[in-house]
């Protein structure tokens, strides 16, 4: 019978809400990575754009809402739900998200709702989703209550942390913002005119919220973007840039010769961003990227950008360079939490992914970087985490068994808007809903990010 189910699927036209539902199957219930579930699907990649981003917008939103969305289709099951029914759980999920986030038509939700459950369950069940979706599309106003607690969507792990790190409030405006798609923010060179920036910022319909950072309403292929071809500015998050942001005034003010002349070392480079800041301000880097994919698609970017840096495939941990480095930047590996705008399936992550790995990891990079770097050097520490045990544990443990170093407090005066995210040891924490930026339709937020700055003593 499921043979033949399978064959008859094979035959239909897929459309947009079939392909949507079996990638959610693949990533919620295998843990199957989003982004290379989607680059590996052959129905996915025969989409246009206009399906494709229908399909993206199908599942991000119910990776967002999914509890929430639970919460509501099994209020109408009186018998209840068997949680091992994937497909059944999967159509009424996708579809209870349709009408009560994406306020879709509730006669195109429900018709194809119930055909995925007569191809994949049986008649009597797509009778029940029929009951069960009309009733939810008829009484919209009964789940005010649930509607109104997004934070209930966080996996329980990661909300009891950040409620215990941050406080209820925090995570409740955390979460908010992340109910929506991330903004599109844009780095520009330094290297162009005032006139040209003017021109930049209008063809891109940006608004300036940092000194050469644009923030743009826009939701398409960033190829398609005017001046992509010519290099001159960067897909990099608001946030992501404050580091090397700070790193080149610390940079100046630390060190008398020349900056063109300092061994600089980016520990783990790709994508880019970061490097890009760098080398925009005529530094020489060092570029460091022990995954062959990863450093695939830093080459593309630098390469886009007219830059040419030297690119070295060896992990991080073991790098052992002929010379002493006068500064080590360490964009870590983290478990990206502080990203949860840009990467919703963190909402469906029941466990800490690897945290212990990633920790692990983070310790081996740091005590390499001691040995590698020169008296008076600076290591910069950067990881896009919430989680403390990545970032400020991190660099205390660290400062434990590396007496020599000492931490270079950053102040107000560092960067523009930065002062409520300076801790009393002198780290930066910003959360992602620290920024607000008071301009009209510019959403606010960021992604969140730990940033340490260290100096080698002796």
């Amino acid at each position: 019978m499921i043979e033949q189910k399978s064959l008859k699927f094979q035959k239909l036209a897929k459309n947009t809400r079939l392909i949507a539902l079996e990638i959610w199957i693949l990533i919620f219930y295998k843990n199957k990575n989003f982004e290379k579930t989607i680059d590996n699907s052959f129905d996915f990649n025969k989409l246009d754009k206009r399906d494709k981003s229908f399909v993206y917008l199908l599942i991000n939103s119910s990776m967002r809402r999914h509890k929430q969305a639970q919460r509501i289709y099994t209020k109408y099951a009186k018998q209840g739900i068997d949680p091992r029914n994937r497909y059944l759980n999967s159509i009424l999920l996708i579809a209870t998200v349709q009408l009560i986030w994406l306020e879709i038509a509730p006669y195109a939700v429900i018709n194809e709702a119930v055909s995925q459950a007569k191809l994949f369950i049986n008649e009597k069940q797509s009778r029940l989703v029929n009951a069960i979706l009309r009733k939810i599309s008829q009484n919209k106003k009964e789940f005010s209550h649930i509607i109104s607690n997004e934070a209930s969507n966080l996996p329980e792990w990661l909300f009891n942390s950040w409620k215990s790190l941050y406080g209820k409030k925090n995570v409740d405006e955390i979460v908010k913002l992340a109910m929506d798609p991330p903004p599109l923010d844009i780095v520009i060179s330094t290297k162009i005119t005032k006139k040209e920036k003017e021109i930049i910022k209008s063809d891109l319909n940006g608004v300036e919220i940092f000194p050469n950072v644009l923030r743009c309403p826009f939701n398409g292929n960033v190829e398609d973007l005017p001046r992509f071809k010519d290099g001159i500015w960067w897909i990099q998050d608001a946030a992501s840039q404050i580091p090397c942001s700070i790193l080149l005034t610390k940079i100046k003010k630390n060190f008398l010769k020349s900056i063109q002349s300092l061994k600089i070392i980016d520990m783990c480079c790709a994508p880019g961003g970061k490097t890009a800041q760098l080398l925009d301000n005529d530094l020489v880097i060092e570029c460091i990227e022990k995954n062959k994919a990863r450093s695939r698609i830093f080459k593309k970017n630098m390469a886009r950008l007219n830059f040419n840096p030297n690119l070295i495939n060896v992990n991080a941990e073991d790098f052992n360079p002929e010379y002493k480095a006068d500064v080590i930047l360490i964009d870590a590996p983290c478990s990206g939490t502080g990203t949860i705008r840009k990467n919703p399936d963190i909402f469906i992550r029941n466990a800490p992914d690897n945290l212990d790995k990633f920790v692990s990891i983070q310790n081996k990079i740091l005590d390499n970087s001691a040995k590698i770097l020169k008296k008076n050097g600076l290591i910069m520490y950067v990881t896009c985490s919430l989680q403390k045990i990545e970032g400020e544990r991190r660099i205390e443990d660290f400062l434990k068994s590396h007496k020599q170093f000492s931490i270079v407090s950053f102040n107000s005066e560092d960067f523009p808007k930065i002062n409520d995210s300076i801790t009393k040891e002198g780290f930066i924490r910003i959360l992602p809903n620290h920024f607000n930026f008071n301009f009209e339709n510019v959403s606010n937020g960021s992604d969140g990010f730990f940033i340490a700055l260290l100096k080698k003593e002796k």
